[in-house]
Order: C-alpha cells, then structure tokens, then sequence
C-alpha cells in the first residue's frame, strides 16, 4: 500500500511538471510580442550566430555585464539546428532549459531526503508563471533558468558533501569543489547569490551549534568543506578576472568596480519596503484591484501564502533534529534559502547599483526546494493543509489572471509594432541587409526579420557646446558582434531606422547629414545612404567642434586660428586614408592631427595644402580615444569640403 501510494505521487508529480510546462508554452506563445524587447532578441541573435560560425562561445560578441559562456543561448542554439524560425527557437530552447532547471531542482529536493514524489511535485512550481517580472527574466526571457539550475545543481552537491557516508562524502566534496570553481568563474553573480550564503549558513551551522564543536565534529569537517568550496569559487573568480579579458573583446562584470551606498536611514528604508513590495509582486500581487475579484482573491492567497510560509518555516526548522542526518540536511536547506535571501538583501540595500526587481528571483529561489521539507515535517496537518490550498491556488489563479491580462495585450503588442514590421518590410523588398537604430528598435526588428535584416546599435548623444549640430549619433557596442561598428560594416546601400521621436531630436544633424527620407510612416522615417561609411563620417563629422569656424553649405569655413576637433570616439584597427579638399591658401601650421591613446599620443600630422589632401594612416589596436584635429593655423581663410575618412582593405 505505502509502495502504491509512493508510485501514485510520483505519477502526480510527472503530470504536474507537464501541465505547468505545457502553460509556461501557453504563455510564451501569447506573451511573444507583448514582452518581447532587444535584451532579449540579442540572446537569440546570438545563438544564431553560434550556430552560423559553428562556434560554442562568441569570442568577438559584445556581451553586456558578463561574457555567455554557459547560459540559455547555447539551447537556443541548440534549437536552431532544428529549426529556422525564431520564436520556436525561443520557445524549445526555453523549455528545455525549464526541464533542466527542473531536474537540477529534483536533485536537491533529493539530497534533502523529499521523495521522488515530493519532488517532482516542487518541480512543477519553477515553470508556473505568476507575475510579468518572472515571465520576462524567466519563461519567455529565459534568462534566469540557467542560473537557478546551476544554483540548485551546486546546493545539492552542499548538501551532499555534508553528509557522513565516507566513501560517497568525499567524491561529493570533489564535485562540490568543481562546481565552486566553475561558479565562480562564470559569474560573480553566482559568488553573491549562491556561494556566499552557503558560507553564512555554514558558520550559522558552527555558531548555533548547542555544544562546542571537537576537532573531530562533523561540523567543523562540513564548515572546512565549505571554506574550500569558497576558495576555489574565489580562486574561479580571479581566474575569469584575469582569463576572460584577454580572450574576449567585452562582457566581464567585475566586483571591483562595486561601490557602498552611503549611510542613508530613509533610504534604507525605502529600499526594504521597495524589495518587500516587489517579493509580493513576484508571487503574483496586483495592486489596484477590487477586494471581492479573482485578482483580489489571488493577492489574499499571497499574504496567507507567505504568513502561513513564514510559520511553518520557524515552526519546522525548531523541530528539526539535527542529530539525524536527513534533519541536518534540511535544516542547513532553511539555513541556506534565508542566508541566500539576506545576503542578496544586503547587497541591495548596501551596494550601489545591484537591485533590479528581476534579481530578486535568484534571492528567493532557493526557498522552492524548501517546500517539500515544510510538507514533510510540519506536524499540523490543518496548517500544511491550509498552506498548500492557498499555494495552489496562488499559484494556479495567478497564472489564470497573467495569461488574460497577456492576451488582452496581444492585440496592443500587434499594433505597437505594425509600424516597425512595415519599415521593416519596406527595407526587404527594396534589398538593404544592414542597417543602423538605435538598441531598442533594431534588435527586436532583426529577431522578427528572421536575421534578414542585421543591423548595428547608435543611441543619440549631446554633442559639445559650439559643435556642428546640437546632437549626434554614436556607436552603442552593445550585444552585437565586434565588427558592426567596422567603418565599412556595409559597402552596400544601408539605412537609418529612427523613431518620431528621434528624429525630432537629432533634427540639427539630420539637416547637417541630408541624407533622404526613402521610407515613412506614423512611428518611423527609414534615411538611406550609399554605405556605411557615408553615414559614419556623418555621425563623425555631426559631433565636430568648431572653434573659429563655421559650416557654410556644403564646406567648412576656417577663419584664423581656427580648429575643427572630432571628439574622441572608438574606431577599429586597420589602414585608413582621411581625405579633404581646400581651398584658400594654408600656412606651414596649417595642420591635419591625428591622436590615439588614452594619453592622446600623436599619430600621424600633415600640412594642409591648397586642393585635395589624403593622410593616411593605421591604427594597430582597437581605440576609443581616437581623436581627428585639423587647424587653419595663421591662414586668412580655409575652406573644406568633401571631408571623408575611408577605410582601407588589408
């Protein structure tokens, strides 16, 4: 009978697991374009490219805060060996890294003593989607599921190496090591969220020992077991610090670069109010809504939920005896989803710049193989009971609500983005490939073009007092290939996709530029240009400073002592030819300057003589502190035109 019933879960468990995979599809297939953004197209535009270059890692991607060595764009990729479409890529790679997020998560409940039923059981809830935020970072963003099974994956080899059975401890402890090693090397997020607190409830364990810990306590052998497994997180961390810079072009967050938040009591506050708020709303709360609505009923079940939580909790970890091993298991389980919860809450409140309410997924997450222990231990049945009713149907309400708030949305989504898919149609038929726009445009146009469209990020910058145009465009060099910022990216006919709103806004330059409008409509004006570089020397020559000089028509006009400066701006290596023509009569110090370097060294520099110039030129490196300076010197006057800078093949 107790062998029936034990089947009987594990049956439960598996048709749980596929029903709340079945609705996280649901919803990435009704919430595509309703949360749909280029942070998250940019992970799929990368998986593509891995599969096109037949490449594991992207060694010249650009990548944001840390490099994608291990993370959901390799399932993506993955997927696309299958099939080309985008958003079944999406969603396969999604799901499947879900299955494995789930399979990590049974192995912990495991090693905490949970039954294959139990387990299975709390393997349903990572998939279920009760808020917008864990939609976007988890079920159709994606980002998240590789860091919560890498989390669950190193938490149960803790545990495991915790444990006295000899012969299996120590390869436990081997492994345990590994998976340190390789966390801290991929991320310092994984040192904060999962390797730290382990530490913490590791010295809670030692500290809140009721008896003094002997040479021989398998306390202080497990406190030594987590002392290595942080070194060698450490040791991995200082390895990717040293490594990962030499190896790729971008992408590596450093720790170094934190900072504390000054000594604030209001803002303290404020923030722990703003992370309590937005706990709530992870789990499913809607403010705004009626007390007597399926909203209200779902925002009732998520105070209960976590009053009655937070209870058994204190209740269980009380009880638990932790001179049986499965007990001391999952008492250091507790320790460890509280201290992985007030280390993160520290680094919020105390560190500069490390809260976003998407990062309080990975803070929390660990209390989800909590459950089965509260199952198991509390010994009210009325209060187990209460708590999984409400849970369930938290959880379960909570998805029913988003899945009809997201499809209420679709038809907005639609209509947001008719204007885009019409330019973007437009640039296919007439034959352009490449084009430029800024970040939260293109990158989302290039994952609904299928890649037919690839297209290089700008964002609009204020130039300096007395320049050519009030703003200009730069370069953004974020999640796209090194080369998309190459001068001649494009010998083809390219384009300019900029908003309404954009488009007002860089007005002084784009009547500076004059390139021609070749597309319009009510959210979007498309410029065409010959090639890439006629829009970059535009972009160049836009964030000019003029001292004692002017632009007339086409030309600049120098007067005596006069400067024209190109700030400093990035430009990649290579051979080059800056090319101009003037006319009027230069003096010996009339001069065309080129600087490189962070120290300004100078680079090449060549009289100005009456007619057509070149400097030519080679930049060894990639530099951001390239530098373009040309002077009238004593002359009267100069006047040039036709000012170019052309990119040499090699």
């Amino acid at each position: 009978m107790k062998r029936e019933r034990r089947v009987f879960t594990i049956y439960v468990g598996i048709f749980l697991c596929l029903v709340t995979l079945a609705f996280s599809v649901l919803l990435q297939k009704e919430g595509y374009l309703t949360y749909l953004d280029s942070d998250m197209a940019s992970e799929l535009l990368l998986a593509r490219r891995q599969v096109d270059t037949h490449s594991l890692v992207q060694m010249d991607w650009l990548y944001s805060t840390e490099v994608r060595i291990v993370q959901i764009n390799l399932l993506y990729a993955l997927a696309f060996l299958f099939t080309p479409s985008f958003f079944l890529a999406r969603v396969v790679g999604n799901t499947l890294g879900l299955i494995l997020c789930m399979g990590m998560c049974a192995y912990l409940c495991r090693r905490t003593g949970a039954s294959w039923g139990r387990a299975l059981c709390t393997c349903a809830l990572l998939p279920v989607t009760a808020s917008a935020v864990y939609a976007s970072a988890v079920t159709i963003g994606g980002y998240y599921i590789v860091h919560m099974g890498l989390g669950f994956a190193g938490a149960g080899l803790w545990i495991s190496a915790g444990k006295r059975d000899g012969r299996r401890s120590k390869k436990a402890c081997a492994c345990f090591a590994a998976m340190a090693l390789l966390l801290g090397f991929l991320s310092v997020r994984y040192v904060l969220c999962f390797v730290c607190p382990m530490v913490a409830a590791t010295l809670l364990d030692v500290l809140l020992a009721k008896q003094p810990c002997g040479r021989q306590d398998e306390r202080v052998r497990f406190a030594c077991v987590t002392l290595v497994g942080f070194a060698t997180c450490l040791l991995g961390f200082m390895a990717s610090e040293v490594i990962l810079p030499r190896l790729f072009v971008s992408g590596v967050g450093s720790a170094s670069s934190f900072t504390f938040n000054p000594l604030d009591g209001a803002a303290v506050c404020q923030m722990l109010f703003t992370v309590f708020a937005d706990f709530l709303k992870l789990l499913g709360w809607r403010g705004g809504v009626a007390l007597f609505s399926l909203p209200g009923v779902v925002n009732l079940c998520v105070a209960g939920t976590v009053f009655l939580g937070m209870a058994m909790v204190v209740r269980t970890y009380r009880a638990l005896d932790v001179g049986e091993e499965t007990q001391l298991a999952q008492k250091r389980m507790i320790r460890l989803a509280a201290a992985a919860f007030f280390v993160n809450l520290f680094c919020f409140v105390w560190i500069e710049g490390t809260y976003l309410n998407r990062y309080l997924i990975l803070a929390v997450i660990l209390f989800v193989p909590v459950v089965p222990i509260l199952v198991q231990r509390e010994r009210n049945g009325w209060l187990r009971g209460a708590f999984l009713v409400l849970l369930c149907v938290q959880l379960g309400l909570s998805g029913v609500v988003l899945l009809t708030d997201t499809r209420s949305q679709e038809k907005a989504a639609q209509a947001r983005s008719a204007d885009m898919m019409d330019a973007a149609a437009f640039l296919q038929e007439e034959g352009y490939t490449h084009g430029y726009g800024t970040f939260w445009n293109v990158r989302v146009m290039q994952e609904r073009t299928q890649g037919a469209l690839t297209c290089t990020g700008v964002v609009p910058v204020e130039t300096e007092e007395g320049a050519v145009a009030e703003s200009s465009l730069d370069f953004i060099r974020w999640l796209e290939p090194d080369s998309a910022s190459d001068l001649d990216a494009c010998a083809q006919k390219t384009f300019l996709l900029l908003t309404r709103e954009e488009e007002e806004q860089l007005g002084s330059w784009l009547a500076y530029a004059k390139a021609p409008v070749v597309y319009e409509n009510d959210g979007y004006v498309v410029y065409g240009y010959d090639n890439s570089e006629q829009l970059i020397g535009s972009m160049l020559w836009g964030k000019m400073k003029l001292e004692g000089a002017f632009v007339e028509e086409d030309a600049f006009v120098l007067e005596a002592s006069g400067r024209m400066r190109v700030p400093t701006t990035w430009r990649e290596a290579g051979n080059y030819v800056l090319t101009l023509s003037c006319e009027g009569e230069p003096t010996p110090d009339s001069m065309v300057q080129l600087y490189t370097g962070r120290n300004f060294e100078l680079l090449a520099e060549q009289a100005i003589t009456s007619g057509e110039n070149e400097v030519r030129f080679s930049l060894e490196e990639d530099d951001k502190y390239f530098m373009i300076l040309i002077k009238s010197g004593s002359a009267d006057t100069l006047t040039v035109r036709d000012l170019n800078l052309h990119k040499q093949p090699l």
